[in-house]
């Protein structure tokens, strides 16, 4: 288990003084990169035995956004690796201790000088000590689908600022880009402040691609926003409920 603090910082705020959903996951991906950096593993050192970690799937529980000035804590925990997966438990406490947000996460080692994903080795876990299995979330279906019908919105451009160390679009990115989509679409009504966030990445979008987000209610009122290449290939499906 590994925790730190922040304190919300006006840069990673929006217009009603909420944390926006990119600095929130953000906070998420720093604080698995701490911990792997404080164990040994930095994201040099996995450059130099050509692996990476990559994101496969979330699923974040948001009870309320931490707001401006809050104090707030960052936890994360490993509780699984089998194959070539790991699970990872995320969770954002406020300053009495109560949680704003249980995550849990499903990530793939990946070798990059073969550009496939590998089985996990021993020098991959070790560092990490005892894993635990911290909140415990129920097990959910990994696979996001999107409604038949589909709204289509604007054709959005992979720029650089999308980009992260693995060259290509980052995991939080793809989940701004979709509650941008949807706040545009209903000009402002819907934005995203509380519930569950389920997304599964399927393909890496990088500099310069073309993504058309598509949108669309599910059978169960959930809205799911999917970003597709210009093929019909899915990027990323957001779902928001």
């Amino acid at each position: 288990m590994y925790e730190f603090d922040a304190r919300v910082r006006y840069s990673e705020t929006d217009e009603t003084q909420n944390i926006t959903i990119t600095a929130l996951v953000n906070y998420l991906q720093d604080c698995s990169t701490f911990h792997s950096a404080d164990v040994g593993l930095t994201v040099d050192h996995l450059s130099e035995i050509h692996r990476a970690w990559l994101l496969s799937y979330w699923d974040i529980y948001i009870e309320r956004m931490p707001r401006l000035y809050e104090n707030i804590s960052i936890g994360t925990s490993p509780h699984e690796f089998r194959g070539v997966l790991a699970h990872r438990n995320f969770w954002v406490k406020d300053n009495d201790g109560n949680y704003l947000l249980k995550a849990d996460s499903l990530w793939f080692n990946f070798d990059t000088e073969r550009m496939r994903p590998v089985k996990i080795e021993e020098n991959m876990i070790e560092p990490f000590g005892e894993i635990d299995n911290v909140l415990n979330l129920p097990a959910s279906d990994r696979r996001v689908t999107a409604p038949e019908e589909l709204t289509t919105g604007e054709a959005i451009k992979v720029e650089q600022h999308h980009i992260d160390t693995n060259h290509h679009v980052n995991n939080a990115q793809y989940i701004q880009i979709a509650d941008d989509v949807l706040t545009a679409a209903t000009e402002g009504k819907v934005h995203f402040t509380s519930g569950r966030i389920r997304a599964e990445y399927r393909k890496a979008a990088v500099l310069g691609d073309i993504m058309i987000p598509k949108y669309g209610q599910t059978d169960s009122g959930s809205v799911v926003v999917s970003l597709q290449n210009e093929s019909g290939e899915v990027y990323c499906n957001i779902e928001f409920s």
